[in-house]
């Protein structure tokens, strides 16, 4: 990896002579000048700074030893030090005499330069790496590549500890990505998707999906103070192992999916809530749905003001509880019994019996789904 790139000497050269008000020349190990004041010398050869790299130290240069020598104007060339190997030459245009007591200065400011930069790369490297191991967690089919357990080690994460999927849809990925990651523990997983940002985050062995709720909800309240953007949330559950992140991490999806479509008015959306609807959405997906019956959609065609339909999805969320349903409907429980017998007669079957009360209501979901 090219350490010190034209990039960031120009940088470098920018900074420093914002600071000194001299010409400044960052060279390469071979003596090309990659940086400078002057761009028309970039891409030149230094004879300063191959003499420099040749002896290992400064090397000061008059304005009789400029004329002698190629590429170079009178100043002071000092190494550019790395890991104890010379990376570089740094070059300040001027008067030896006049620019002696700073030339040190400037050169360890370049070393510092170069130091962070390294660093940054690094720990943006660590960042992609830990974004392709968590990618590879969550897409895991019973096999991960031979490197991907040493890739884990290098990164220090412990694939043992106890961990669940959160999955976040956002209006603004930026803003919610820079939050959260704030708020990430050392144990936490964060990624960012194309649509979607997925956490894998860890947890306690108990009392975990109260845990979850209780996290994410912190997260809303600090993501509604930070700007004002629509985020919602889906909740997968804890499951053992690395297949077990992967199933948590598509129960989370799913739930999303779910709540959104069920529930757009929620804004977290948690697993345990959304059992039957992603039972749904899974079933879909290997045909199983297929085979339930399109009750409600027949319903929906008979039912020209949308009463029955309407009647029955209040029947379904009040539990069967005709008092309660009726007044919710701001109907007479006469009126609700009557309704619930026109859908008996377009369905084929009953609400108030627990089993065709759970075929209208999976017909019911497998419709809002679609």
């Amino acid at each position: 990896m090219e350490l010190l790139n034209k990039q960031l000497a120009q940088e470098i050269v920018d900074r420093t002579m914002g600071i000194i008000g001299k010409n400044i020349n960052i060279m390469d190990n071979h003596g090309v000048i990659i940086g400078s004041g002057d761009k028309k010398r970039i891409d030149d050869v230094h004879d300063g700074a191959v003499i420099v790299i040749k002896q290992g130290t400064g090397f000061e240069i008059t304005e009789d030893e400029a004329k002698r020598l190629h590429g170079v104007k009178p100043g002071i060339n000092l190494p550019i030090y790395f890991d104890e190997k010379i990376m570089g030459v740094i070059g300040i245009t001027g008067s030896p005499n006049e620019i002696r007591n700073f030339g040190e200065l400037v050169r360890m400011a370049a070393e510092l330069s170069l130091q962070q930069a390294v660093l940054m790369n690094e720990i943006q490297w660590d960042q992609r790496l830990k974004e392709e191991l968590v990618s590879q967690i969550i897409h895991y089919e019973g096999q991960h590549d031979p490197l991907f357990l040493e890739r884990a080690m290098r990164l220090e994460i412990d694939l043992e500890l106890p961990r669940a999927a959160i999955v976040i849809k956002t209006s603004d990925r930026k803003r919610t990505f820079t939050y959260l990651k704030s708020r990430m523990q050392k144990e936490d997983l964060i990624l960012m998707q194309h649509d979607r940002i997925v956490i894998l985050k860890g947890i306690p062995q108990i009392d975990n999906d109260q845990y979850l709720k209780k996290i994410t909800e912190g997260w809303l309240s600090g993501l509604k103070m930070n700007g004002d953007y629509q985020v919602k949330i889906g909740v997968g559950q804890y499951h053992e192992g690395l297949s077990g992140l992967t199933k948590s991490y598509r129960q989370a999806v799913h739930t999303l999916i779910s709540g959104l479509k069920l529930t757009p008015q929620k804004d977290t959306f948690m697993y345990e809530d959304y059992y039957l609807p992603v039972f749904l959405l899974n079933a879909s997906k290997t045909g199983l749905a297929e085979d339930l019956k399109p009750f409600f959609h027949s319903l929906k065609e008979r039912d020209v003001k949308g009463e029955l339909t309407e009647s029955l999805r209040v029947f379904i969320e009040t539990n069967g509880d005709m008092n309660k349903a009726a007044q919710e409907l701001f109907v007479h429980r006469n009126t609700l019994r009557y309704r619930l017998d026109k859908i008996t007669e377009i369905t084929g079957k009953d609400p108030r019996k627990t089993a065709d009360l759970l075929h209208l209501y999976l017909s019911f979901l497998n419709n809002e789904l679609e």
